[in-house]
């Protein structure tokens, strides 16, 4: 699931219900990639001047409700941004933009696709409580089960790097700025709408115990879509697994 750091989040595919076969065949452009790298790490919900991870811009984090697991996956370089460009994080992918109703001068709303392939992307994994009542910063100072934090990365610990793919689809009032994903996913801006989220993500590093291993992350979130049947809790995959060499 999604979460702010801190706050529900998952991997998530949606439903393009709001889409008509006018806007489907409506022109689409396209936008560079950087556009939604660089608009990332500038919203924040937490008390002001505060960061959920000690020395990096906020961003979106990944949970796994079976495993009470959380994951880290440095999906726009903000971890990588706090380490000097050390990790050598990388980016690629595209971005589409096409009129919601393409014939109607009043209605100037958009549908946004986003594909973002990461690389040399730090990851790490924490143990997770669920509980509602459990306002602690989670993300920032749970203890690590897998990889390591930024803080203890310049004090020598060995990173666990990966790559993944975040597919995003959402509607924004009109064609402009690409939205921060924490604002997108938790904000109430006037007609910004997350549709979609996808994420895959795989990285080789270390346990707490220093044995090497991997872990694999796959989530689904569908939102807007009247969460009934087997997309009711709008997460319907989330898994991030964890595996020793």
């Amino acid at each position: 699931m999604l979460r702010v750091l801190g706050s529900r989040f998952g991997i998530v595919v949606f439903a393009l219900s709001l889409l008509s076969a006018a806007s489907a065949r409506a022109a689409t452009t396209h936008r560079s990639i950087m556009d939604f790298v660089d608009a990332q790490g500038h919203v924040s919900f937490g008390p002001p001047g505060t960061q959920q991870v000690a020395g990096v811009a906020d961003f979106v984090g990944f949970t796994d409700t079976k495993r009470d697991r959380a994951i880290t996956a440095d999906y726009a370089g903000l971890a990588d941004k706090a380490l000097g460009g050390a990790l050598g994080t990388t980016f690629d992918g595209d971005v589409t933009v096409r009129r919601v109703v393409p014939n109607d001068p009043k209605d100037l709303r958009v549908l946004v696709h986003v594909v973002l392939h990461t690389d040399n992307e730090l990851m790490w994994v924490i143990p997770f409580d669920f509980d509602p009542h459990n306002t602690s910063n989670q993300f920032g100072e749970n203890p690590l089960l897998f990889g390591a934090r930024p803080a203890d990365i310049l004090a020598g610990a060995t990173p666990a790097l990966g790559s993944s793919t975040l597919t995003l689809d959402f509607i924004m009032p009109k064609d402009g700025p690409l939205p921060d994903l924490e604002e997108l996913a938790f904000g109430n801006t006037p007609g910004l709408i997350l549709l979609s989220v996808r994420v895959g993500a795989e990285a080789d590093g270390f346990f707490a115990d220093g044995s090497a291993g991997k872990v694999q992350v796959t989530q689904v979130g569908i939102f807007n879509n009247g969460f009934h049947g087997v997309v009711g809790d709008a997460s319907p995959t989330e898994s991030i697994i964890l595996i020793k060499d």
